[in-house]
């Protein structure tokens, strides 16, 4: 229909020819999870010009003091696919201290157990994905994680924060996935008030903030001009953080704004003269809002959220502020119960307060409130109270930025319907991290003038899985997420093989067999790869694509096609030829043909490949059989028929035709069993 179109092709339409979608009435794709994995990653931090190893005074409360450094950001990059194995969706979990109750280690051990239960439940038991209700974002998904953690003996606290928002973000890149779109358009396609925004032409550029933090350098990433600087102040002297604020400012041209964050530092007096010291040098006016300027309101022992705001208003007569961690506080005082907070939100800013508040912004946590609240909670302050929303990094990695940027996407879009001011948003933490989760990085997606490429990073997370990421990760050393490697192997007088894997999907395969004819003649053959699928009936065919030895593979499983590019190298000692795939599945490995004697040699074969799951999901959903049939029947069948059809050539070559055309018959037949067994 017209609102799919527009959303698929960025191009409004007419108000007039949009159809209104019913999607209640529409019969959602129902699938269920059938695969889950997870791996950590620690990445350095880095602040200031000169990457100075460690970043000061992040986090909140204790957390936020500046003597307090973290040097390193770590976490987990889950991977969760669906039971047929045609979609799968990465999310991350990095806990922040000083932010999530729970630790890197205790995600850990509740990752553990979400795993234990995925793959040990029946079928029956798993949990379903009702696509369009996921993607709706209206309490579905939270419904769906809540159920995960129930059946894998954690309860549904909201104390697993992190665990909960990798979940989320996995989960929606599958729904997305069944639905046939990328993550943003899925999204808007699935929102309530979908009509309304399908009139308006989908946010392809979404603003990022910079960051200055807390005891570092004043200045930020030279390459990149953001539009808009957030300075981290308190916790140290109030006349140095006006003064940091005031030099950052005479180094930018008058078009970038700043906001100041001080995570709940300063008493009613000290906020007060930090906002007249900042009038005083002209610099106010520049200021977009000051974050959480005030201390914890606490009353008889217990934190009231009106108090806080009651206070706020008090004393922020002339300067606009914006709430964060009381916001993560209303949502842990009531469980991250929507209708709970809604309540006390609506109290607050809503009915005849509408439109009184000095409030301009809702800073929103995905990876601690989760992408559903989060966007639930921005939909809310800006439809009924006119108060922006704007989306912020915990220091996540590029999986865990990516997510937050698209999620961002989706409710500046809501503002456009609202008409609600919109302020960049704070994901340019990726300046301080020295390495990522993505590659190309998340940072590769921002332009020079700090804008983010939101259609070219949900199109490189659309499919995304943990195999593509893992090879980059950089772990802890005594950290061991899988078990023992599992060895197979076969032996015959002919053919040996050995497969061993780690994780299921991850197979590594060696096998030899003696050949009749010698290394010269065998590598002459072998390495000619246009020709390969001669005895190899389930390429479709291998090109070469130029001169430096880049070449391009399709193949077909049982329906299904497959390919990729790899660059390969021959060798001369001993000969043979070596490969890495490049793009598409994930593969490599190295031929050789050691002489036995000057009419014979030996072909050994090492190949290692990621089984994707769509690849898996073919062969009953386990990797076991597809080690079976690669080591037993395809590598084998195949290595047979290369044998066969050089002994066919070679035999036609000196006018030997009757045991030329024999050889060919045994090959054509290998043949006909190897492709019936890939199309069952």
């Amino acid at each position: 229909d017209e609102e799919i179109k527009e959303i698929a092709t960025g191009l409004p339409v007419q108000a007039e020819s949009v159809v209104e979608v019913d999607l209640e009435s529409q019969r959602s794709p129902l699938t269920t999870i059938g695969m889950f994995q997870y791996e950590s990653f620690s990445i350095s931090l880095e602040s200031g010009e000169e990457k100075a190893k460690g970043v000061r005074g992040i986090g909140w409360g204790e957390s936020a003091r500046v003597d307090n450094e973290l040097k390193r950001r770590e976490g987990y990059i889950i991977s969760l696919a669906s039971k047929d194995g045609r979609a799968v969706g990465v999310g991350e979990v990095s806990p922040l201290a000083g932010l999530h109750e729970e630790s890197f280690e205790a995600a850990g051990s509740q990752l553990e157990a979400v795993k234990a239960f995925l793959l040990s439940a029946e079928e029956s038991d798993l949990p379903k994905i009702y696509a369009k209700q996921i993607l709706a974002l209206d309490g579905a998904l939270a419904f769906c994680i809540d159920e995960i953690l129930v059946r894998s003996g954690l309860g549904g606290s909201s104390k697993m924060s992190s665990v909960r928002s990798g979940l989320e973000q996995a989960m929606i890149s599958v729904a997305a996935q069944i639905e046939g779109f990328p993550l943003p358009q899925a999204l808007v396609a699935n929102r309530r008030n979908s009509k309304r925004l399908a009139l308006h032409r989908p946010l392809a550029r979404l603003p990022v903030n910079g960051l200055v933090t807390r005891g570092s350098t004043i200045g930020v990433d030279a390459k990149i001009s953001f539009p808009s600087i957030k300075i981290k102040v308190g916790h140290s002297d109030q006349c140095e953080d006006s003064n940091a604020v005031v030099q950052m400012k005479k180094g930018l041209s008058s078009a970038i704004r700043l906001r100041c964050d001080a995570n709940r530092a300063w008493d009613m007096s000290t906020y007060r003269s930090f906002v007249q010291e900042l009038m005083s040098k002209d610099v106010l006016r520049f200021v977009e809002f000051i974050e959480e300027p005030l201390q914890k309101q606490v009353v008889g022992g217990q934190w009231l959220f009106s108090r806080q705001i009651t206070t706020l208003e008090d004393s922020s007569r002339d300067v606009s502020y914006a709430l964060d961690e009381s916001l993560a506080d209303l949502a842990q005082k009531h469980s991250h119960n929507f209708d709970l907070i809604a309540h006390d939100l609506q109290a607050a800013f809503g009915g005849q307060n509408k439109g009184s508040t000095n409030c301009v912004a809702f800073v929103l946590k995905p990876a601690l409130l989760g992408l559903e609240l989060s966007l639930r909670i921005s939909e809310l302050a800006q439809s009924e109270f006119g108060i922006s929303a704007v989306f912020s990094s915990s220091f996540d990695s590029g999986i865990g930025l990516a997510y937050a940027g698209i999620v961002a996407a989706t409710s500046d879009k809501l503002a456009a319907v609202t008409n609600t001011p919109r302020f960049p948003h704070g994901l340019g933490t990726f300046s301080l991290l020295g390495g990522d989760t993505m590659s190309p990085s998340f940072e590769s997606y921002v332009s020079k003038d700090g804008f983010l490429n939101v259609a070219s990073l949900s199109r490189a997370l659309y499919g995304l899985s943990l195999e593509e990421i893992s090879g980059r990760l950089l772990t802890r050393e005594a950290e061991q997420y899988f078990d023992e490697p599992s060895v197979t192997s076969t032996e015959s007088e002919s053919y040996l093989a050995t497969t061993s894997s780690t994780s299921g999907r991850d197979i590594t395969v060696s096998v030899a067999l003696p050949l009749p004819f010698s290394d010269s003649i065998a590598s002459s053959r072998f390495t000619d790869l246009p020709q390969m699928s001669r005895w190899s009936p389930w390429l479709n065919s291998v090109t070469y694509l130029d001169e430096s030895g880049l070449t391009e593979w399709t193949l077909n499983i049982r329906g299904v096609r497959f390919s990729w590019r790899a660059r390969s190298e021959v060798i001369t000692e001993p000969r043979g030829i070596r490969w890495e795939s490049v793009s598409g599945l994930k593969n490599e490995g190295l031929v050789e043909f050691e002489p036995v004697t000057n009419d014979s040699c030996m072909m050994k074969l090492q190949m290692s490949i990621i089984l994707p799951y769509m690849m898996v999901s073919l062969f009953q959903g386990m990797p076991s059989v597809v080690q079976e049939f690669l080591q037993n029947k395809l590598l084998k069948w195949s290595l047979e028929m290369f044998r066969d059809v050089v002994k066919a050539d070679l035999a036609l070559e000196r006018g030997d035709n009757e045991l030329g055309d024999a050889l060919f018959g045994a090959v054509e037949g290998r043949a006909n069993a190897l492709e019936e067994a890939l199309s069952k």
